[in-house]
Order: C-alpha cells, then sequence, then structure tokens
C-alpha cells in the first residue's frame, strides 16, 4: 500500500496488553485505501495506545522496544498529520468511528448479526475510545457522554453476538 507504515504486526508484550486494540486497528487501517480516513484514524489509534502504554511501560525493555516503533511510526506520519487542525482531526475520527459504529449496529438492528457485526462493534468500540484523547480529562459534554455510552453499548453488544453465535 502507499502508505503502509509496517507490514508486519508489532509485537506486543503482555504488560502493554491493554494498548493492543488500538495498535491492531491502525494496522488494519494501514492496509484501507478505500477510505481516506483511514490514515488518520490509523494515526490516532497509534497516538492513543502510546498515550495508554507510557504509564505501563516502565521497566520492561520489550514495551520499550514496542512503545518506541510506535513513536517511529507516528513520527513517520507527524507531517501528514500536521495537515489537520486538531478540530478537524477529532470531527474525522468521530465520523469514522460512527460510521464504523452504525454500520454494525445496522446489520443487528436487521437480524443480520453475526460474528462479523460483533467485531465491528468491538472495532467501533476502539475506535470510540481513541475520541477520548480530544477532550480534557473532565469533559462532561453531550459528545463525551454519548462517545462512552456507545462504547459500553458497542462491547456489551459484541460479546451478546459472539455469545449468540456460539449457542448457534
Amino acid at each position: 500500500t502507499a502508505y503502509c507504515i509496517n507490514s508486519t504486526m508489532l509485537s506486543i508484550p503482555t504488560d502493554l496488553k491493554k494498548i493492543t486494540p488500538y495498535v491492531r486497528r491502525a494496522e488494519e487501517l494501514d492496509k484501507d485505501q478505500s477510505s481516506p480516513e483511514s490514515r488518520l484514524v490509523a494515526y490516532y489509534s497509534r497516538q492513543y495506545a502510546v498515550k495508554l502504554g507510557i504509564p505501563l511501560a516502565s521497566s520492561s525493555p520489550e514495551a520499550k522496544t514496542c512503545l518506541g516503533q510506535l513513536l517511529e511510526d507516528l513520527e513517520t506520519e507527524k507531517a501528514a498529520m500536521d495537515n489537520f487542525t486538531w478540530g478537524e482531526a477529532a470531527f474525522l475520527c468521530r465520523k469514522f468511528s460512527n460510521k464504523v459504529f452504525d454500520k454494525a449496529d445496522g446489520e443487528d438492528r436487521m437480524g443480520m448479526a453475526n460474528k462479523n457485526t460483533a467485531k465491528a462493534f468491538y472495532a467501533a468500540a476502539s475506535f470510540l475510545q481513541i475520541l477520548e484523547q480530544f477532550y480534557d480529562k473532565d469533559d462532561t459534554s453531550e459528545a463525551s457522554t454519548e462517545d462512552k455510552k456507545r462504547i459500553i453499548y458497542a462491547k456489551w453488544k459484541a460479546t451478546e453476538i459472539l455469545k449468540a453465535v456460539k449457542e448457534g
């Protein structure tokens, strides 16, 4: 792909397990040429992973190496991301997150939910979580509150669908 940062999956040590969903979403987006927002959302997914990972990586050399690679990837993309203001980036990440959520929700409401729908809900939850970096810590705005509700709902729905799939 034209802007694929790293075609191999980043090895994430167990002490950084918490950042795995965001790194994996970014890697998936690196392969996506169909949506121009993909590159931006991948960047902010990695940035969110680093923000979560720094406090977890205190003693492990593997964790420091992993975060170092993520920081290198961010640095590689930084110039392209500087074309967007903070507000534009937040808007585009929100739009993308909502698109993923709405697609999964639509499939579910039409009674067509399957394992891929569950994966889409889980991905939507991860994308909605990266929006937290665009808010102040104690933000109680309607958008922030709505994002939090959607994260909980998406995770719950993913679990419910997977449970239903397992039970046949």
